[in-house]
């Protein structure tokens, strides 16, 4: 594991609110196996082309790295090559940034080769302004970090940026075929007219554990920040008249790489065409306000609105915050007790199936055809035969009904 000094860069922000933002730095470079050793902040009034940080506090992360025989340091912000260069040189040692890091993180977790082609996008689109700077900084965006005199690895240094962009080219071809594939399952589940849900929310707030309460088949599950990357699509049998099928979304982070968010735009495709969005928000964190905010925000920059959507606010067994009114569509739950899941599945089926009735069909022995595409498209409480055709008790809404009304009894 790397040892490494975080650095905090604070501009045009309160200093007494940085407490969060480093514990979520030490959780992400945790996820990435870097052992975070101690922290240096700096409020900066005017950023230093060469080096970010002023030469006093420059001085002073030296010493802090000498100290602790750190082989690595980890800067909140954003750095040019050239800064990562003229750090490097005065620190004796590897330095990365944030979007480096959260970069570092999607490569590891990336298993399906859609998921492996998004981030390959994002590194790519992320190092190609700065090719004119470092090849060495290109390097190890491209074969890690930890170690100075490891080299290009698997990436040649003779990659330009004309090849880079080619290979852009390339995976985005790749990413639309999955696109396209996607999108026909996506037909699919919306022509089966049962509902579809979406969880969102903050990384690490507990979308995969409440996944798994809900449904019987397991999805990778760690208290690690970016734990799974891949999404997810499970049917949900709420009782025996209610099921949906839940989609599992990648987590949002503040700040988080804009290449990032168009690179993974297409995993949260399903968001837009849910009929509800279940935002799981941990409510053991001191900042959930603000990573709730984070996420609800992101979704607007990405067009979702007017889609229903429940505050699911999570691991109330770990808090002892017992304020628990946010509003009339919050629930409060714990996937590891299972308190207030009942009260959650119960709001899931108010909001999706508000509008549903029951209703009899008289369906002529002539038209058993019928009878076979109302089973598959409609909740079907009872049947019966009576000597002129098939009775059947439907559960369903008014649009949906429309198409059998010729034979409502």
């Amino acid at each position: 594991m790397d040892k490494a000094i975080l650095m905090m860069a604070i501009t045009n922000q309160n200093i007494d609110d940085i407490n969060p933002q480093i514990e979520e730095l030490i959780n992400l470079s945790f996820a990435c196996e870097i052992e975070i050793l101690s922290h240096e902040i700096q409020n900066i009034k005017s950023i230093s082309n060469a080096y970010f940080i002023g030469s006093g506090k420059l001085d002073a992360l030296k010493n802090e790295v000498e100290d602790n025989e750190a082989n690595l340091v980890v800067f909140n912000v954003g750095l040019s090559p050239t800064q990562i260069r003229n750090l490097e040189g005065i620190l004796n040692c590897d330095v990365i940034d944030k979007n480096m890091l959260i970069l570092e993180i999607f490569k590891r977790r990336a298993k399906t080769p859609e998921a492996k082609a998004q981030v390959e996008i994002a590194n790519l689109k992320y190092m190609f302004p700065r090719m004119a700077g470092s090849y060495e900084t290109l390097g190890r965006q491209v074969s890690g970090f930890g170690n100075r005199n490891r080299g290009l690895g698997e990436t040649k240094l003779e990659l330009d940026r004309r090849a880079v962009d080619r290979r852009i080219q390339k995976l985005e071809r790749e990413l639309e075929k999955y696109k396209q594939a996607r999108q026909m399952t996506r037909k699919q589940k919306l022509q089966s007219n049962m509902p579809l849900v979406a969880l969102v929310g903050y990384t690490n707030a507990g979308k995969s554990s409440l996944m798994n309460v809900l449904q019987d088949k397991k999805v990778f599950v760690e208290d690690m920040l970016f734990a799974s990357l891949e999404t997810y699509a499970r049917r949900v049998d709420l009782d025996d008249n209610h099921h949906f099928i839940l989609h599992d979304t990648v987590g949002f982070i503040q700040d988080l790489p804009h290449n990032l968010i168009n690179a993974f735009h297409s995993t949260l495709e399903e968001v837009s065409d849910a009929d509800l969005l279940l935002h799981v928000i941990d409510y053991s964190n001191p900042n959930f306000e603000k990573q709730k905010e984070t996420v609800v925000n992101t979704l607007e920059s990405m067009g979702v609105h007017d889609i229903p959507m429940i505050n699911v606010f999570n691991k109330i067994d770990l808090t002892e915050n017992k304020s628990l009114s946010n509003g009339s569509q919050s629930v409060f739950i714990s996937t590891e007790t299972l308190q207030g899941i009942d009260d959650l599945k119960d709001m899931i089926i108010a909001l999706l199936w508000k509008d549903y009735q029951r209703y009899t069909l008289k369906i002529p022995y002539d038209k058993m055809g019928i009878v076979n595409e109302i089973s598959t498209h409609l909740i079907v409480l009872e049947q019966d035969n009576d000597p002129k055709g098939v009775v059947l008790e439907v559960y369903t809404n008014t649009t949906q009904i429309q198409k059998y009304q010729v034979f409502l009894k």
